[in-house]
Parts: structure tokens; C-alpha cells; sequence
């Protein structure tokens, strides 16, 4: 299969060793070139004054393609060797990922070695039978054809018009044709294709300025391009050759490739859709900006300095692969499915991940992540990423984690859910519920904040009763799906407040006043009660706590553990303390630093010793007097096993159902993805007001996409004095969480090839593919697997959630695979040699 799909590109390299000294200027872009508009630079050389390639030689070498040497000469006569040939089209086409070399011909030391690794990975470098490739050959027509129509996957009769025709052979004659066919190599005047001549250098440049042609567009001058409204279509492929270019309204039909040449600079993209890859190969610390544009799948691979990723607007990434140190942002409404830190990335890179992102998959090994805001919803560190650190900020929280390598997981932030499938992994605070991998010995340890603790041992948060909660449903994991950007977690409390619905170990009965709040001494740590996580601001939120010291309530940005901060943050009066009393009721006044609704406020203890305790998070609500506004919706889920969904709408002010018979009747849903048309709540789904908000939760999932209305007059302020006004969701999608049935809680697993694979997942509806683990692109790339050997496809129905299905692996070749589907969750297997 001609896999031209999974090519990594790059920039600007140089050719053949040679060194360049050229002079540079500036021409009209001649008409028909793709890209350039305005104007482009050329570099001269004294010996291609004249010739008839002299055009394009100037072109490409001004975009830093082809070079001289240093007398300032081109030599366009000089033949082509097939090594040569190589470096020239990884250059054009910017062919960057090294495959593995077998050719007994090429060694490491070799100059072109890596140019040759480029064009295997590449795929069009195939060599001879015997092994050898013949670097030093001449490169002939019928081989520069070949490789051409290899490249661009063109399609031949297997006749040529040439008049020498029997002398092309038989392994090329598809190939010349097809190339002659789209003018890319022509004959000569007398109608002979002469198969065998060998191919000079100006020759080179210009089938591979046709070639480029038909592959796609350069824009290498710094400017705007695309239309000011509507959108236009930009067949093939499209480089970016430069810094300072603006891409806007464009779909762009094959891959974009942001060039080395970039270098530094800034590139942006503006409702750009790309329905091939996005290879990020330039960009500085400034960054790449994506603004409403829509990518399939973005591979980032700068091998010098770290390139910043910014995501904004309806900016829309399902693909994401990471292989060099980067800086990923994802803001406002922007969605970035699925990120992947790939075993490609090299020890000690760093990586920033700021926002919300769906699933980060981390393979890489010794790494170090650092999430200073926003949320990961799931985290999954594979069995190779040993030695991986991640920092979760105090203003970050991942929902759920699965440890499946030696990781270490440090800084103030939330970790809802984290599964423990390896030894020797490592956390400076424990996480909401803690579990222990079935295939792990009961006895394995996990440290947390430099002390050994058996899973088992680790007591997480204790449960708030829902008549005192004012956020989600205890035990639920969230993304906020709507309303204010700066709320993008979940309702509960942010030590959290798991609940009987989170399966975790309950902490030995008390009569300490508080208990029943959540208040617990655990030793080493321990864990502060507030009676009510929703405070009107003129109230006081009254806390437990099981040592005597102090208490604090400060705004979300302030450093629980920072002394000379929180010192600081009193004086500004973003934070507010007062004397605390072992299991004594204290009041601490929310107005003394705050003024009006905000989510989310901290509250803490630091006790005589300075040991800071577990983190509770309240909501700050507006008063009498202030209109009553919906502020957000959150959907809530158990996680990667249990997936049960609840959704929480929320205001700003304690609520009351008008009506508390007829409430249900005021929320309507619907799961149709083409135009929202609502219906009535099933009778068993459970509607209740909790706090400031409604909690509504299915009795069933609703699917994978989900619209919530709440009509007019459903809820009012505790006065009576404001109601709510009609409120519609956007849209929430879901993804497919497949599941092994042989291997439950993992999501990734080595067996042998002839292994029967049987999964179910929790929606129907989706084609489910058994494809090679480095497969990417559209569904057709995904059905090209199949049809070419390497995989397996299957389509669930509708109704098939939860049913077990199947994929036989005894026709497949060892390597690593996916199990996964469009908008879903991917499972991983690697198949190995019987």
C-alpha cells in the first residue's frame, strides 16, 4: 500500500553538501504558480544565465530549495545520482521522519543515509532486489518517473505515446506514462522518451517543479491570502514557506505543512479547514495560531527550540501528536480531542498543555508535562512512558488518570480518579478515589507526598450530603459544556467530595462534630468540613476542622502552601483568615473578599504545624436584589469505567422549583444531531435542585450528542422576586468509550497474533476500526487499511451498546494497533510473534 498518508514533512535542507553563496532578488511570480501572489525571491547563479531551466532553478532556490556551491554555480549539466535525488525531493516535498536503513549498500557514516531513511519512511524508496540501493548510480528517466508517480500515487495504463516504447521496461512503463500523461516528464522532439538517459540537475528541478504543481501550492511570501468572506477551496497540498502568513477562509483538500522555514515566526490560520494532516515543522514561542479552523490531525515535529500551539475561537482538533517539546493552548470554545506525547519525544522534552483537553495520551518516556490551567479530562501514561512527570497547577485538574508506567504526578491540582496499573508511582496529593489495576498484587504501593501507602490504605475525601451540595452530583467527574469559560470543572468541591457514588473507601465513623460535613484527621493529611458549597456573598460559609490552627477562604489563584502569599493575598484582601478550634464550628465571612457571583472561591485550614490541608472549593452567589441568570451547564460523568452522566444547570443565586410537580416537565431534551428537536424527560430520570442549580440525571445515558432546554419559569430565586428565563445548551458530544471484555480497566494490553479481541462500548452507531496504531487521516485512509490487509473494520449498530463484539487477529503481523473509531476512545494492542 502506498501509505503517502503517514509522511512526515519538514523544511529547508541542504543539498548534497554543498555550500551556498548565491545572490538573491526579487521577480513577478509567473503566472499559474500556486500560493504566491504578490512577489517571490530568486536566487541567480552565473551558470544558469541563459539556460532554459533557468526559471524555475532561480525559484526553488530562492525558496531555499536548491543550492550552489561556493564559486556561486549551479552545474546544471552535472548528472543526478539516485542519493542526490533523494536529498532533492525530501527537500521539496519536505520529507522529514528517518525509517530504518537495511540497504548493504548505505552505512550510517554516509552523507545521504539519512536522506535515504527519509525516503523509505517516505515510501518511495524501495531498492533493488539483492538488497542495495545504488546511491552513486546515475539517476535515469524511468527511475525519476517511477519515483514521481510513486509519490503522487498516479495512475497509468501501462502504454506510453513515445515511439521508443519498447525500451522502457516493464516495471516503469506505468509510471512514465502516467507522469508523461499529467506533463510532468515530456519526450523529446523526435518522439523518443530515451528511458535510460541519465537526469541532469536542471532537468531534476524541473520535474520536480511539475511535480509540485500538481502536489499543491507554496505560499512563501508574508501576507494574507484567501478570500475576505466566503470560503474558498485550495486543492491538494499547501506549504507554508515563510513566517508572517495568514491563511483564512480556505478548505484546503490534502495536508498543510508549516515549514522549518518558518522558523521563529508566526503563522495563522482563520477558519481554515484541512482535510488531510497538519505537519507543524516551524513556529517560535510566540506560536502557530488556530483561529476557528477545523484540523483532522496535527502532527507537531520542530527539532529546534519549542513551537507554541494556540487554539482559539470554535477551533476544532480531533488528532494531535506531539514529538518535540511544545506549547499547547486550547482556549475559550476551542476543542482539542484527543493529544498524543509520542515515544518520539526525547527525554527531558517539556511540554505545556493549557485548557481543556479531552484525552492526552502519554507514550513518551522521562518527560516532563506542566499543566498550568484548564482540564484534562482523560490522562492515560502508557507502560512506556517510565520516568514521565506531570505538574497540575493549582488552577488545572485531571478527571480521570490511568497509570500504566512508574509516573510522577506533582503540584496542587485536582485529580478526581486515578488508576494504578504499575509500581513506583509517585504523587504529592492524593487523588479523590484512588484504584488499584486488577492485574496488581493487593500490596502495591503508591507514594504520596514522600510516604509508601498501600492503594487500598489511601482514604480519599469524604462524601457532602446533596441537600448541602452546591455543584455537580458527588462522585461525578465534569466538563463544563456551557456558559462561563472561567468555570471548567466540576461543581463539587475541589478535594473533593466523591461520594457514595465514587466507590471509594469511607473513612472510619466519628462522632467529631463536622463528620458528617466531610471533616476528617487522616494523619498525615486530613481533610476540612463546610456545611453548604454555595454561599450567598453576604453570608458566611462555616467550616470544621479536625486541628486547631487557621482557616482561610481566598480566591482561586492564591497559593494554599505559599506563606509570604497568603500573607500578601490578606493585606490585598483576596484572602480573609480567622483562628480556628479543633472540631469547632467557625464562620468565615465570604464578604469580607467577595462582592458578587464567582466560581469558584477556595476554602482551607493550615494548622499549628503549617500542614495545609486538602482544598474545599464553594461558589460565591449574588443577593436579594440581582436578576436571576443562568451562569453554566456541566456534564458529569464516573469516568473511564463508569460512565454514568449527570447534568448540573447553575445560577447565581439559591433556587427554588416554581412548581416542584410540574419542574420535569419544564426540562426537555435531544439527542438529534442535525436540528435540535426537544422531547419530554423519560419518566425514571431523576430531577432535583440542589444549592443553585438543577441536577437532572438519566436513567439511561442520552447518546452522544445531547441538547438540554430548560423552558421559562421552571426555577425562581428563594424571594420569588426573579424567574428563569429559556435556556438552550450547545451542543455536548460525547465520545465512544470502547471496552475489553477479556481485560477490563485496561486500555492497552500485549498478545499474541491470533488473539480474538472482544470489546463492547457504551453508544452504537459507529464503524470500528483494528488498524495500525500510526494510522491517521480521514475514514477513507482508515478503510484503505482494511482493503489493503493490515486491519479490520466493523459497524455497530444503533442499538449494539454494551454487546459484545469481536475482531480475530490471526491474519494480522505483529506491531502495534488501535481498536478505536471516529470520536471515540482508543484501545491499544500490541500483537506479538506467536
Amino acid at each position: 500500500m502506498k501509505k503517502w498518508g503517514n509522511l512526515f514533512l519538514s523544511g529547508v535542507l541542504l543539498f548534497g553538501g554543498m555550500a551556498s553563496s548565491v545572490h538573491a532578488e526579487s521577480v513577478a511570480d509567473p503566472a499559474g504558480d500556486h500560493g504566491e501572489k504578490s512577489s517571490i525571491s530568486v536566487k541567480t547563479f552565473e551558470d544558469v544565465k541563459g539556460n532554459w531551466a533557468q526559471e524555475v532553478i532561480e525559484k526553488w532556490a530562492g525558496r531555499g530549495i536548491v543550492q550552489g556551491n561556493e564559486q556561486d554555480l549551479f552545474k546544471p549539466k552535472q548528472e543526478v545520482t539516485r542519493a542526490e535525488w533523494a536529498s532533492m525531493i525530501n527537500r521539496i516535498f519536505q520529507y522529514e521522519q528517518a525509517g530504518h536503513t537495511t540497504f548493504t549498500d548505505v552505512s550510517e557514516s554516509d552523507w545521504y543515509a539519512q536522506e535515504v531513511a527519509k525516503g523509505i519512511q517516505a515510501g518511495y524508496i524501495q531498492g533493488y532486489t539483492d538488497g542495495s540501493f545504488h546511491p552513486n548510480d546515475r539517476l535515469t528517466r524511468q527511475e525519476a518517473a517511477a519515483i514521481i508517480s510513486r509519490i503522487l500515487n498516479l495512475q497509468g495504463t501501462g502504454e506510453t505515446r513515445f515511439t521508443d516504447d519498447k525500451d522502457i521496461q516493464k516495471w516503469s512503463k506505468e509510471a512514465v506514462g502516467a507522469a508523461a500523461d499529467k506533463n510532468i516528464i515530456v519526450g523529446y522532439s523526435n518522439g523518443d522518451f530515451k528511458p535510460n538517459n541519465a537526469v541532469t540537475r536542471a532537468e531534476a528541478v524541473q520535474i520536480l517543479d511539475r511535480a509540485f504543481s500538481t502536489y499543491g501550492s507554496w505560499y512563501g511570501q508574508e501576507g494574507e491570502y484567501g478570500p475576505k468572506e466566503k470560503k474558498e477551496e485550495i486543492q491538494g497540498n499547501v506549504v507554508i514557506g515563510t513566517s508572517g502568513v495568514t491563511l483564512q477562509n480556505m478548505n484546503i483538500t490534502g495536508d498543510l505543512i508549516i515549514s522549518k522555514a518558518v522558523g521563529q515566526g508566526d503563522v495563522f490560520l482563520k477558519n481554515v479547514t484541512v482535510q488531510g494532516k497538519t505537519y507543524v515543522y516551524g513556529g517560535g514561542e510566540n506560536s502557530v495560531h488556530l483561529e476557528d479552523s477545523v484540523l483532522l490531525t496535527v502532527i507537531v515535529n520542530k527539532k529546534d527550540g519549542t513551537v507554541r500551539l494556540v487554539a482559539t475561537g470554535k477551533t476544532e482538533v480531533h488528532e494531535m501528536t506531539v514529538q518535540t517539546a511544545a506549547n499547547i493552548e486550547s482556549s475559550e470554545n476551542a476543542t482539542i480531542d484527543k493529544l498524543t506525547l509520542s515515544e518520539a519525544l526525547p527525554e527531558k522534552s517539556r511540554v505545556y498543555l493549557k485548557g481543556n483537553f479531552e484525552t492526552v495520551d502519554v507514550a513518551a518516556k522521562s518527560i516532563n508535562i506542566q499543566v498550568p490551567s484548564g482540564t484534562l479530562n482523560q490522562l492515560n501514561f502508557a507502560a512506556s512512558a517510565t520516568g514521565a512527570e506531570i505538574e497540575i497547577s493549582q488552577e488545572a485538574k485531571v478527571i480521570t488518570a490511568i497509570l500504566n508506567a512508574a509516573v510522577k504526578l506533582i503540584g496542587a491540582g485536582k485529580v478526581e480518579q486515578a488508576t494504578v496499573n504499575a509500581v513506583g508511582v509517585s504523587m504529592e496529593k492524593a487523588p479523590n478515589k484512588l484504584n488499584l489495576g486488577s492485574a496488581m498484587p493487593s500490596d502495591t504501593t503508591v507514594q504520596i507526598n514522600g510516604t509508601n501507602k498501600a492503594v487500598t490504605a489511601v482514604t480519599p475525601p469524604i462524601s457532602v450530603s446533596p441537600s448541602s451540595s452546591a455543584g455537580a452530583p458527588s462522585g461525578s467527574t465534569a466538563s463544563n459544556i456551557d456558559g462561563n469559560s472561567g468555570n471548567s470543572g466540576s461543581g463539587n468541591s475541589d478535594t473533593g467530595t466523591p461520594g457514595s457514588g465514587s466507590g471509594g473507601v469511607t473513612p472510619p465513623v466519628t462522632n467529631a462534630p463536622g463528620r458528617e460535613y466531610g471533616s476528617y484527621d487522616g494523619g498525615s493529611y486530613y481533610f476540612v468540613g463546610i456545611e453548604s458549597e454555595a454561599i450567598p456573598v453576604t453570608d458566611s460559609v462555616y467550616i470544621y476542622s479536625p486541628r486547631s490552627g487557621y482557616a482561610y477562604v481566598s480566591k482561586s489563584m492564591i497559593n494554599e502552601k505559599d506563606p509570604v502569599m497568603l500573607e500578601e493575598a490578606i493585606n490585598q484582601k483576596t484572602a480573609y483568615r480567622v483562628k480556628i478550634e479543633a472540631n469547632t464550628r467557625t464562620a468565615l465571612p465570604v464578604g469580607e473578599i467577595a462582592s458578587e457571583f464567582s466560581s469558584y472561591y477556595k476554602v482551607f485550614a493550615v494548622d499549628n504545624e503549617n500542614r495545609v490541608s486538602y482544598i474545599r472549593n464553594i461558589m460565591v452567589l449574588d443577593v436579594q436584589g440581582k436578576q436571576l441568570t443562568k451562569q453554566g451547564m456541566i456534564l458529569s460523568s464516573g469516568g473511564w469505567i463508569d460512565d454514568k452522566e449527570s447534568y448540573f444547570i447553575y445560577f447565581n443565586r439559591l433556587i427554588k422549583a416554581v412548581d416542584p410537580a410540574n419542574l420535569r416537565n419544564k426540562i426537555e431534551i435531544s439527542t438529534d444531531t442535525e436540528e435540535a428537536i426537544f422531547r419530554p424527560l423519560n419518566d425514571e430520570d431523576q430531577v432535583e435542585i440542589v444549592g443553585n442549580g438543577i441536577v437532572l440525571t438519566p436513567k439511561q445515558n442520552y447518546g452522544k450528542s445531547t441538547y438540554i432546554r430548560l423552558n421559562a419559569d421552571a426555577v425562581e430565586t428563594m424571594d420569588g422576586e426573579y424567574k428563569n428565563k429559556v435556556f438552550t445548551s450547545t451542543k455536548y458530544s460525547t465520545f465512544t468509550r470502547p471496552e475489553f471484555i477479556d481485560y477490563p480497566d485496561k486500555w492497552e494490553i500485549t498478545v499474541p497474533v491470533g488473539t480474538v479481541i472482544k470489546f463492547k462500548a457504551n453508544y452504537g452507531g459507529d464503524t470500528f476500526y483494528f488498524i495500525y496504531k500510526d494510522t491517521y487521516g480521514t475514514s477513507d485512509s482508515y478503510d484503505q487499511e482494511v482493503t489493503d490487509g493490515h486491519g479490520y473494520k466493523l459497524d455497530i449498530p444503533v442499538d449494539g451498546a454494551g454487546e459484545t463484539f469481536e475482531f480475530d487477529t490471526k491474519n494480522l503481523q505483529p506491531g502495534d494497533y488501535k481498536l478505536t473509531a471516529f470520536r471515540s476512545m482508543s484501545l491499544y494492542i500490541k500483537l506479538t510473534a506467536n
